[in-house]
């Protein structure tokens, strides 16, 4: 019998995310950014939309992050003014977003944005509750959620990537290996991804005994960049970091340079990254503790200059993505015997690592 106290994602309504932009939009210059809501519809399907609807190509979109499918989500796309030119201007392109999404508001900006614009994400969810409860049963509930929004979490790539049995990164190492030949292209791709992912998240498992804990040349970002995200490598003697420029050389594996300046180390705001492993990647200093911990995972998964050769040619680059994540302007109540929950959270991490924290504490069935 199922005893959990609440259901998730029951309908699309019940789970709502709105992209918050860093900055705001200048009004003028080159490129224009439509902010549209849709709804049981991957972001990827409204690009794929555009791109075939309208003869664009990919690279001429511009998107910040990948929002879920079972959800109403309001987010940006943009596109330069020399591609919206051959298609007939604004017009084309809003009435074919108009097609499978809701147009909410446009505007001109000076620069597109991407998947490593710092913006950050709000949502709102709705627990609904599976009986009536107790006086007790929803002060239990609500302080365990507000005690559990106080945690970091570990920001883990979620299950949709790795399909039944985890058969995605098993055949994304394969055709790394040359074990497996794929004709398309958009599933070659989606499946060394996950196998990508897959490194990432046994990663972060071997660095979650000492949760907090840094090494000696560790790559960390700055969060409190507000325009990118500011790169240093951590000094365990000085408890500093030495900022570098994130120069894209065309190479496989390529290692901090060209500092910049050197900084204290602030926890609460600089948080260790790990490699999403593609082209050009950014790797932490061979000669630091860092910096052998990565070398060791990578040739343990057979990452090498050969593999990644198909990462060129089919353009898929390396991030280099946080190990934890903080929810922030955490609200919680009740509406009856519902629970109503807002918090905010960076482009970089999936809601469903908190929800499944959810699912363990106060019992929510979350619906497939």
């Amino acid at each position: 019998m199922d005893d959990r106290l609440f259901s998730f994602k029951q309908k699309s309504q019940d789970f709502v995310v709105t992209e918050e932009l860093p900055f705001t939009l200048a009004g003028t210059w080159d490129v224009f950014f439509v902010q549209f809501e849709k709804r049981n519809l991957n972001t990827m399907d409204v690009v794929n939309h555009l791109c075939s609807s309208c003869n664009l190509s990919r690279l001429s979109l511009g998107i910040a992050g990948l929002k879920d499918k079972k959800a109403i989500t309001r987010q940006r796309i943009c596109i330069y003014k020399s591609a919206l030119k051959k298609i007939w201007w604004e017009h084309a392109f809003l009435d074919s977003i108009g097609e499978v999404a809701t147009v909410l508001k446009t505007g001109w900006h000076t620069e597109p944005i991407g998947m490593t614009t710092p913006i950050k994400n709000s949502f709102y969810i709705k627990l609904r509750a599976n009986k009536k409860l107790s006086l007790k049963e929803k002060d239990i509930s609500q302080r365990k959620i507000e005690s559990l929004c106080k945690k970091w979490f570990p920001n883990l790539f979620w299950n949709q990537r790795f399909g039944i049995s985890w058969i995605n990164p098993q055949q994304g190492s394969d055709i790394l290996q040359g074990k497996l030949k794929m004709q398309n292209k958009k599933e070659l791709v989606f499946k060394i991804q996950a196998y990508a992912s897959k490194i990432f998240n046994e990663y972060i498992k071997t660095r979650t005994k000492k949760w907090l804990e840094i090494l000696d040349g560790d790559i960390v970002i700055n969060t409190q960049n507000q325009k990118k995200f500011q790169y240093g490598v951590y000094q365990e003697k000085t408890n500093t970091i030495k900022l570098f420029d994130d120069i894209k050389d065309k190479v496989f594996f390529r290692y901090p340079k060209r500092y910049t300046g050197e900084i204290s180390f602030n926890k609460e705001n600089m948080i260790i990254t790990w490699p999403v492993i593609w082209y050009n990647l950014l790797l932490a200093p061979k000669e630091t503790v860092a910096g052998k911990k990565e070398q060791g995972l990578l040739e343990k998964n057979w990452v090498s200059e050969k593999s990644l050769k198909l990462c060129i040619e089919y353009k898929i680059f390396w991030i280099r993505r946080p190990l934890r994540v903080f929810p922030q302007k955490v609200h919680v109540h009740f509406q009856q015997d519902d629970i109503l929950l807002d918090f905010t959270l960076p482009s970089w991490s999936y809601a469903s690592i908190m929800i499944d924290e959810l699912e363990k504490i106060v019992g929510v069935n979350v619906s497939q």
